[in-house]
Order: structure tokens, then sequence, then C-alpha cells
């Protein structure tokens, strides 16, 4: 491939993406409340119990979807030029990741001090180096998650970073081994799964349960990359065998409370809904026959491009409406303050994108392939 053709591939379909999985992210945090006799009805209980098991699905779909598009572009970056360059790629994901990170880092630390200056009991953060050195999901596993709402979230950040610097590792002196180091990982995290099958911690919140959710994100890509069978076969299904697929998702998401009463689904869930959401993803970038493109959706497809700061700023935004809900009615906790609180990380999302982040994003093009 010479320099002069090499065009690098966009996958505007998984913007969309992103704002769905952001959507189920939110849906899974957004339901709370302190009147004891709204959170005992039925109707809350369910929500909540379908909202936990939505959000940590969601987030394994980031997994899937950061693994796929990172080593798709490994891949492209490895045929265009014969190498693998580790450092420009660490540089990329700094620059797209630790600006916000760590603006959300300084206002957590902040508003603890303010607290104790007003002398406001706050439980006390996680040491500032499980956040500088992104082992937060570590510290979570042996302390507990009993502080500040939206600094827990950052877990998920140091899955992602832990993750980063090993795959890089792998993509730049093991790229030849890509799919037996994928299926590696996805075993290993079911035997992770297996042995700490007791442990809700350690399943929710340790990097090496995740391991299958990048593995399976990588093996797509590498199907995706050389087009080989399983790409063909997704890239000709007809609309209603898609349909069908889709309508067993949904089936196996509705039962999945009743699923969770058995072990061995618990062992498989991460896997399961991994490969539901791999096929989406091949399904939405290549399938000829989409019942639905959800990039078509321009809310979806703008919004998607500042997923991250989606996510980091709605647990910003619950507490503060947390901490003024002074409303305990049904409709207020279902309806008012999740839609108040949508609109709010909306509109605080795009200002920091459009004032901060985007001034750090600007910069990776000095490390990327040449056009």
């Amino acid at each position: 491939m010479y320099k002069d053709s090499y065009k690098p591939t966009y996958f505007r379909e998984l913007n969309s993406l992103r704002f769905i999985g952001f959507i189920g992210i939110f849906f899974g945090h957004v339901f709370f409340n302190h009147n004891i006799e709204l959170i005992s009805s039925r109707f809350y209980i369910i929500l909540q119990k379908y909202g936990k098991i939505l959000g940590f699905v969601s987030l394994d779909s980031f997994f899937v979807l950061s693994s796929f598009l990172i080593t798709w572009k490994a891949l492209e970056e490895l045929q265009f030029s014969k190498n693998f360059n580790l450092k420009y790629f660490l540089i990329r994901r700094s620059l797209r990741i630790w600006p916000l990170y760590f603006l959300v880092v300084f206002l957590g630390f902040m508003t603890i001090y303010i607290s104790y200056y007003f002398n406001e009991v706050t439980n006390e953060l996680p040491s500032f180096y499980s956040f500088l050195f992104f082992i937060l999901n570590y510290d979570i596993i042996k302390n507990g998650y009993e502080f500040l709402f939206f600094m827990v979230f950052l877990w998920s950040i140091s899955v992602e970073e832990q993750f980063y610097v090993f795959w890089a590792i792998v993509l730049k002196w093991f790229n030849k081994k890509l799919l037996a180091i994928s299926i590696i990982l996805i075993i290993s995290s079911l035997m992770f799964r297996c042995f700490y099958l007791k442990e809700t911690l350690h399943l929710n919140f340790n990097t090496l349960s995740t391991l299958g959710n990048f593995g399976i994100g990588a093996i797509i890509a590498l199907f995706a990359f050389k087009k080989n069978k399983l790409y063909r076969i997704v890239k000709d299904l007809s609309s209603v065998q898609i349909l069908l697929i889709y309508l067993i998702m949904a089936v196996v998401f509705i039962a999945a409370p009743k699923l969770l009463e058995f072990d061995l689904f618990i062992i498989f869930q991460r896997l399961i809904f991994s490969i539901f959401f791999a096929f989406i993803i091949l399904e939405q970038s290549y399938c000829d026959n989409s019942i639905l493109k959800f990039s078509r959706i321009r809310f979806f497809d703008f919004f998607g491009k500042i997923s991250f700061g989606l996510y980091c700023y709605h647990g910003i935004v619950i507490t503060i409406i947390l901490n003024f809900n002074y409303n305990d009615s049904l409709i207020f906790n279902i309806l008012v303050y999740p839609i108040l609180i949508f609109i709010l990380t909306l509109l605080v999302s795009y200002v920091s994108f459009r004032f901060y982040e985007t001034k750090f994003l600007k910069l990776k093009s000095k490390f990327s392939l040449p056009n």
C-alpha cells in the first residue's frame, strides 16, 4: 500500500452505538430515591433491577467497541507501515482520555476539600494514587465503593487504561498471534469468573473479569479486516434474520434477572452480551440489509462523538441533583429528574467538548499515520 493511497477507515456507525451504550449506562444510574415506601414498591424494584443489568451490559459494550476499534486501526497501521508505533498509540489514547479524566479527578478532590471546609460529613475518597495510576477498580474490590458518587464511575477508565497498555505491547511485538491471544483472553476471563463466582466485586470490577469483552472486540476486528467467512455471513444476512437475532437478544435481556439465579449464566453473562454487541457492530458497519442504520439518526451520531464526556459528566450531574432532590413522588423520580439530568448532561458535555477536550484532540493528528 503506497503512502499516497492510505485513507484511514472511519466507522461513523460507532458514534451512534456509543450514544446508545451511554443511554444504557445512564438508565442504570439515574434512578435514585430515599423514600423507603417508593423504593420498596414492585415497580421501582423492577426498574432498578433492569437498570443495573442494562448499566453493566452497556459498559461491557464499550469494552468490546474499544477493542474492536483500536485493533482495527492497528491492523491498518501494520498493513500500511509494516510497524506499530507503540509510543504514538499511547500518546493518542492519553490525549483522548487524560484531559477529561483528570479534570473529573480534580473536581472530585475539590468537592471533598470543600465539604471538609464546611464541616459536611462525607466519605473519604480512595488514595489519589489509585486515580493517578489507574488502579481504582482494585481499590474498589478491596475497600468498596461507598464514596463520592461520580468518582466511582472512573473505575471503568482504569480497566480501559490497563487494557490499552497491555494491548499496545501485544500489537507491537505479538501482532502475528492476535487471534490466539484474543481466545486466551476469553478463556482466562471465563476461568476467573468461575473461580470468583461468589465474589461480586471481583466479578464486576476486576480487569481479569472483563478480558473476554476485549477479546471478542479484537476477534471481530480481525475477521472484519480480513473479510473472512463470519464477516461475509453477517454482511449477507436478510432483514428477517437480523430481526430474529435482535429478538433473541431482547428475550435474553428480559430473562436476565431469572437467568442470573444460575451460576452457569453468571459465568458466561459477559461473554454472551459481548457476542450480542459484537454482532451489532458488524451488522451496523457492514450488513447490506440492516433494518435501521443508527448512524442515520443525527442526534445519536452527534452526541456519540462526545460519549466519553457524557459518561464522565452524567455522574456529576446526578450527584448535584441528588443533593437537591426534595420531591419523592414517583413521577419526579422516574420522569422529571431523569429528563432534567439527561438534558443537563448533554449541555455540559457539549460545552466541555467544544471548549476544552477539542484543544487536546487536535493534537492527536501529530501522532497519527499520514493521510
